[in-house]
């Protein structure tokens, strides 16, 4: 019955491109594959489908920028209640990773030896200071999205195109946006170790995965979604307070360790893999059932038992079949917990080789597939996934 109604609602979606009136019209979608020494990113982020239905702008805005092995990450959500909240997601992610790429670039990528006492022993005082310099860095990039924001809301307050819509003048709030950043600085001392610095305001997640870790220990969650004023709310950028110091030392996380993945998303994808706690190995394995990243599995015997791909209709052109795998049918078919399936990923393989006509070779766009069609009961939000493989 619930699939049924799942079924059913999903079929009443429409779809809509973004209304000429619109004074500022954003991409349907945003797809970044990209290698970065030896990080390789794959982000994809889709116009949700109440926004397609009622030909609105996406309100989540990504990007990325690097300085060789050290790479950058921003990702943001409008404010679903504020009409030029994508604006402001995008200022907001291009002045963190403009602003962390030139200050790197001046004063950690010319200075090596911040690297190299980061990558002397956790207790030794240089590698503490050299990661307090780090961390001041990402908190200052958080600061200067402010300004980013409120340039971008004065330069449109003297466009009447933005007054008509609203039917008053703009306000800074008209542009909120969280607001998700990560830096991953690999180390030079043969461990395989990378420092991650993160910083959150409002919802959507940062998690670390160690995939060589047993389920229980595997993920590492790097930042914790904000609760607005009242039930249901999140805090903003443009909220008060938040750039201040205290509040970003609060927002601030560091982790030296070995995982393997670094996963920014908003929360129209971390609403659907709630809690994190526990949910995000299923987003995991979910992006290996999906061909979306892979592992080596070596030599595998495909069980007779792995369910068919679910086939749905492309929201945007319902004449277009997708074909997707969902690991907690692949489970609930196979009689196994997810625990079991981590534990056996080879299995997964083998759910990936009977998808159809996927994009070869490009991860990016099976994950704009996968974020633009698959279905979860009460999700019609943005959905933005921005993944690094480290």
């Amino acid at each position: 019955m619930p699939e049924n109604i799942t079924d059913y609602t999903s079929s009443m979606w429409k779809y809509f491109p973004v209304s000429e009136k619109e004074p500022e019209i954003l991409p349907e979608y945003l797809v970044k594959s990209e290698i970065c020494a030896e990080n390789a990113v794959i982000a994809s982020r889709v116009r949700g489908k109440k926004h397609k239905h009622d030909g609105s702008n996406c309100d989540d805005w990504f990007e990325t920028a690097s300085n060789g092995d050290i790479m950058y990450i921003a990702v943001a959500d409008g404010a679903g209640s504020k009409e030029f909240s994508g604006i402001g997601a995008r200022e907001s992610c291009r002045a963190v990773c403009g602003y962390l790429k030139y200050t790197f670039e001046k004063s950690v990528v010319i200075n090596r030896q911040i690297i190299a006492d980061l990558s002397s022993d956790l207790t030794d005082e240089k590698c503490i200071s050299s990661c307090k310099i780090l961390v001041n860095v990402v908190q200052e990039s958080v600061k200067k999205a402010y300004p980013a924001v409120e340039s971008a809301f004065y330069s449109r307050v003297i466009d009447d195109r933005y007054s008509e819509i609203l039917g008053r003048t703009p306000e800074i709030d008209d542009f909120s946006s969280t607001l998700l950043v990560a830096v991953v600085v690999p180390l030079k001392n043969d461990s395989g170790k990378r420092l991650v610095i993160s910083c959150q305001i409002g919802d959507g997640a940062i998690v670390l995965v160690n995939t060589a870790e047993n389920y229980e220990k595997s993920v590492k969650l790097m930042g914790k979604s904000d609760s607005g004023d009242f039930s249901g709310e999140t805090d903003f950028l443009t909220s008060n307070g938040m750039t201040d110091s205290a509040s970003l030392a609060m927002r601030t996380h560091v982790s030296i360790d070995s995982s393997d993945i670094l996963m920014l998303m908003t929360d129209g994808v971390s609403d659907d893999y709630f809690p994190p706690e526990s949910q995000m190995q299923r987003l995991y394995l979910d992006l290996l059932a999906n061909g979306i990243l892979t592992e080596d599995c070596g030599e595998y015997e495909q069980p007779e038992e792995i369910p068919e791909p679910d086939l749905c209709s492309w929201v945007n052109d319902r004449a277009v079949e997708v074909n997707l795998n969902y690991t907690g049918k692949i489970c609930e078919k196979m009689g196994i917990s997810l625990e079991n399936l981590w534990d056996n990923r080879r299995i997964l393989k083998s759910a990936e080789e009977k998808l159809k006509e996927l994009p070869e070779d490009n991860p990016s766009e099976r994950l704009k597939i996968w974020l633009d069609n698959y279905i979860e009961r009460g999700s019609f939000d943005d959905r933005t996934l921005v993944i690094v493989k480290m």
